[in-house]
């Protein structure tokens, strides 16, 4: 499969993203820098408490976008990379269209993972394809 230029510096760029969130998470919950205030409504606020007192959603959302994002910096681990973020942005996509007024930066996050997916699509045939053994 070849990767045109403008399909690497995309991935390459929603890759540097997720690892900048990523690592910025994590180093938040080790204490190193501050945690993030974003501004959001009461409804998402109450979502992403919620989240926090599970006690292992955020270091999961870490790990996983940092994961994803080292996956997604290598065109032969990139479709696992973007199978890996897919629940994340649907729920980014949710929140930030239904909980707050975020709605662009959701539906581009959701755009941009759908573009890679379908770049990639030659990568996910063999699932849908597989010859089923009795």
């Amino acid at each position: 499969m070849t990767d045109p230029v403008a399909w690497r510096i995309l991935r390459y760029l929603y890759a540097a993203y997720y690892l900048f969130i990523g690592l910025y998470l994590a180093l938040s919950l080790a204490g190193v820098v501050p945690a993030p205030r974003p501004e959001i409504s009461d409804a998402s606020a109450a979502f992403q408490h919620a989240l926090g007192q599970t006690g292992f959603m955020f270091p999961l959302l870490a790990f996983t976008y940092v994961a994803s994002a080292c996956a997604l910096g290598f065109l032969r681990t990139a479709p696992l990379g973007l199978v890996l973020l897919a629940p994340v942005a649907v729920i980014i996509f949710f929140t930030d269209t239904l909980l707050d007024s975020a709605w662009l930066w959701g539906t581009l996050n959701a755009v941009i993972l759908a573009a890679l997916a379908w770049h990639f699509r030659s990568a996910y045939r063999p699932l849908w394809n597989y010859p089923a053994r009795r």
